[in-house]
């Protein structure tokens, strides 16, 4: 044979193949899916009409800063004048490079029996420290951490060439 004819006679089977019409309980089936009842949607619920709040706080503090206030300093008891000094040859702390003023504490966390004060920085960097750490850029140590302040001594000049020791305290959320 020759290779045309073989080609006519393969391509007529092949249509004759396809030209097959057994797609009856398909289209049965698919007018079955037609026919059957759709399910039912609620409506959607009214939406309430659009209000505008004008805002009259803008020149209030904000309610997400901390208040202000200020360290206040009660002079502890202390040796006498010139016993006490700062040691320029320590190595500083993290905290040491900020006043106690700009510092701020936003909580406690107690682990192990052990108590620890998160502050945070200018920057707004919360750094962990706990008893006896050093903070503020008078030489300042944490005496005591309670569950909403943090008690600290100081070195402050004593205005006769001395230091003494000055008490200061840390309170959530603001200083005093």
């Amino acid at each position: 044979m020759k290779p045309a004819p073989l080609m006519v006679m393969t391509l007529c089977l092949a249509l004759w193949g396809c030209g097959r019409n057994d797609t009856a309980q398909l289209d049965a089936e698919l007018e079955t899916l037609r026919t059957r009842p759709v399910g039912h949607l609620d409506a959607l619920p009214e939406q309430p009409a659009y209000q505008p709040l004008h805002y009259s706080a803008g020149g209030h503090r904000s309610p997400f800063a901390s208040p202000p206030g200020m360290v206040a300093a009660t002079p502890a008891a202390s040796p006498p004048s010139g016993s006490v000094s700062p040691d320029p040859d320590r190595a500083r702390e993290p905290l040491e490079r900020y006043p106690l003023e700009s510092l701020r504490l936003v909580g406690t966390l107690s682990v192990g029996g052990r108590t620890i004060a998160l502050i945070r920085t200018p920057e707004g960097r919360v750094i962990r420290i706990g008893y006896r750490a050093r903070i503020g850029e008078n030489s300042g140590r944490v005496t005591r951490i309670g569950s909403d302040h943090i008690e600290i001594t100081e070195l402050a000049p004593d205005g006769r060439g001395g230091f003494s020791d000055v008490s200061r305290t840390l309170t959530l959320g603001a200083t005093s």
